[in-house]
């Protein structure tokens, strides 16, 4: 027998050596990049899970805060509906002059709440005309700068525009939100 068949030991091992070494570095490699890839995929499923609770806890906010605005606007409007039917009456001469006590919980409590922002601006420009134009004609009503009745049909073409327009407009919007949140697990 020959010497040439067979090989050295030390090269066999060495040659062991180097399969283990680049398998080594390839398994490693590979571990790596599925750790690159998990973390990056449950990061990315938790930012959208984040983004979609806070949007969620932000309709839901919105809802509860175009609710409470159209309530308070619809007692509001009570209110001056007495008022109107006071000043007709010819027998009580201190309507004219009686101040108006509107609720004002929402409508105040609005200007600290993030969640404002989130309600569409025509909503809150013709609140906002409700409320300022109602007080400059009561102002005007109790200084005799208009009269009873031209005081009462400002009151009314108010009431008017508040029932006609924004009532039905934020009853519109909550129930589109209302609609947007059923698909999900937040309860109103």
């Amino acid at each position: 027998m020959s010497d040439n068949n067979f090989t050295h030991p030390k090269m066999d091992v060495e040659r062991v050596n180097e399969i283990k070494k680049a398998s080594f570095w390839v398994s490693q490699l590979f571990i790596l990049v599925a750790t690159v890839l998990g973390v990056y995929l449950a990061a990315s499923q938790g930012y959208k899970q984040a983004v979609q609770f806070e949007n969620m806890t932000s309709y839901k906010e919105n809802y509860y805060l175009q609710k409470s605005l159209q309530y308070e606007l619809q007692d509001n409007i009570s209110l001056l509906k007495d008022l109107m039917t006071r000043l007709q009456d010819p027998n009580n001469y201190g309507a004219r002059s009686e101040s108006l006590n509107f609720y004002s919980l929402v409508w105040e409590n609005m200007k600290f709440s993030k969640t404002t922002l989130g309600t569409p601006p025509e909503f809150l420009r013709i609140a906002q005309q409700f409320y300022r134009n109602i007080a400059t004609t009561q102002q005007k009503i109790a200084k005799g700068d208009i009269s009873t009745a031209y005081g009462i049909k400002q009151f009314q073409e108010q009431i008017d525009i508040v029932e006609q327009q924004l009532i039905p407009a934020l009853e519109k919007s909550t129930d589109q939100i209302k609609k947007e949140l059923d698909g999900s697990d937040v309860i109103l």
